[in-house]
């Protein structure tokens, strides 16, 4: 079983990196407000720093056939070999891409394309997509993907039905060692309402921080013995070394390589 961790192009993101004391797996995100151009800069940066780099490749971010050409293959010569193909936030969409499922056929097909292609899943739907076409879109992608990163979710038995019925690998998006606030903001932002009720639900709203806060550790123990789940995708809102620190005290074999 393998670990991934993700961290935002900004912040402490690659002073944190540079402080990890072997080679991991970094998932670099992207974002309206800093662009895939600067994404790009701290992938290859890290890349530098001789770690192995996924991709948040957001369609909806793509200026035009020509800026997805410049990207892969600024990419491919820093040796990223992987990329998560997503849908992303950017309203309107900047170019002619307003989904993975328009984007992936090109991707799949690029001459400077990742070795291997990434795409979400999504255990509790999504919040601005409704089910039946979530699903629609989901099986358009399918075929172009070698795994499935599911996103953020508290709700392991969630996470599992989900994974059931996926024939390539599901690494399951959990939270990693951050601060329960903050945790449950981001939550609440992304529309993890399911999971939230999840956790009432185990104690009530006055323990809500106490579990979020400890979700980290009961997620693992839930997830790491089920054959249906292939790795961890950390959510590390960039506190990356006290995520990494736990995950190598818990399974020493999930951050290498």
């Amino acid at each position: 079983m393998t670990s991934r961790f993700e961290i935002m192009p900004f912040g402490r993101a690659l002073d944190e990196a540079a402080q990890l004391p072997e080679p991991t797996r970094l998932t670099v995100t992207c974002s309206p407000k800093h662009g895939l151009d600067e994404s790009v800069a701290v992938a290859l940066r890290a890349r530098e720093l001789g770690h192995d780099v996924t991709f948040h490749l957001a369609a909806r971010m793509l200026r035009s056939r020509e800026h997805l050409d410049g990207l892969l293959a600024a990419l491919a010569a820093a040796g990223v070999d992987d990329a998560l193909v997503l849908g992303g936030d950017a309203s309107p969409p900047l170019g002619p891409y307003e989904s993975a499922v328009a984007l992936l056929p090109v991707v799949h097909e690029h001459p400077s394309r990742p070795r291997t292609l990434g795409i979400a899943g999504y255990p509790e739907g999504h919040p601005l997509v409704d089910d039946d076409a979530l699903a629609r879109a989901f099986e358009a992608k399918l075929p172009y993907a070698d795994y499935v990163t599911t996103q953020l979710c508290f709700d392991p038995e969630a996470i599992v039905r989900f994974a059931s019925g996926v024939a390539v690998p599901v690494i399951a998006g959990v939270p990693g060692r951050v601060d329960a606030a903050k945790l449950l903001e981001i939550s609440v932002r992304v529309g993890v309402g399911p999971s939230l009720r999840y956790l009432q639900k185990q104690g009530g709203v006055r323990s809500l921080l106490k579990l979020a806060g400890g979700a980290a550790e009961s997620l693992h123990a839930d997830l790491a013995p089920r054959e249906e789940i292939a790795g961890f995708h950390y959510f590390t809102f960039n506190r990356l070394l006290d995520t990494w620190s736990w995950v190598r005290s818990t399974t020493p074999e999930e951050v290498s390589r």
